[in-house]
């Protein structure tokens, strides 16, 4: 019951985040398309966040809730924003995630979609392949769909595990935006790198992560619970 009652309050928590803005308004006409692809490399960055596992944990199903800080501001605001993530394993190495949930924003009412396959390779199972799409729907201004795959290396220490990847990020950006300086529609990609730390707690895994690249860092930290 106390688990229940904790993943329903993150589930409640990651609904509001009033301090994000997505729109295109406020932004002079010749810095508009900057402005988009900024908002885009960071989105991609915030959407390619995976669940990562200790060995052996022989769970069936995990959810995942995290808060992700962007290091450069948008809009003159750090952006921090949640995220919810849900796997299930039909094996021993490999899962199928989902992120699925929305934000009430100042403006817009945003909502996250996608999935993905994790494959877990090698001797011990501790390379990490995944692949995953997700979009952001609902918002007055554009549509981002983004695409994203990356190869993560698990390493064991006393108490913990840490995850050492690299990571290359596609994006499609459809504006509704009516501007003559914004294309109504293009494309991008990113290269980027990943760290993680994970440290198992009792039934939960706390993790510290960064996904780091040339245009914005993305700082998280989240709790994975396994059923």
């Amino acid at each position: 019951m106390k688990t229940t009652i904790l993943v329903f309050l993150l589930f409640i928590s990651s609904i509001y985040s009033q301090n994000i803005d997505f729109s295109l308004n406020a932004v002079d006409e010749q810095n508009l398309y900057v402005h988009s692809r900024n908002i885009a490399n960071s989105s991609m960055l915030w959407l390619a966040g995976n669940i990562n596992t200790p060995e052996s944990s022989g769970k069936a199903l995990y959810i995942k809730y995290s808060q992700s800080s962007l290091l450069k501001k948008i809009n003159n605001n750090h952006w921090v924003l949640p995220n919810l993530q849900f796997g299930l394993m039909p094996s021993n190495n490999l899962m199928l995630s989902g992120n699925f949930f929305g934000m009430h924003l100042k403006k817009d009412i945003l909502q996250i979609s996608g999935g993905g396959i994790h494959y877990l390779g090698g001797e011990n199972q501790d390379w990490v392949v995944a692949f995953q799409k997700s979009a952001l729907n609902g918002l007055n201004d554009f549509r981002l769909v983004s695409t994203s795959l990356s190869v993560n290396k698990r390493v064991k220490k006393s108490f913990y595990y840490y995850f050492l990847g690299i990571g290359s990020c596609d994006f499609s950006f459809t504006s509704y935006f009516d501007s003559s300086e914004l294309p109504k529609k293009f494309d991008r990609s990113l290269t980027y790198l990943k760290l993680e730390v994970l440290i198992p707690y009792k039934d939960f895994d706390l993790n510290f992560s960064s996904n780091i690249s040339s245009k914005n860092q993305l700082f998280q930290l989240g709790l994975a619970k396994g059923f």
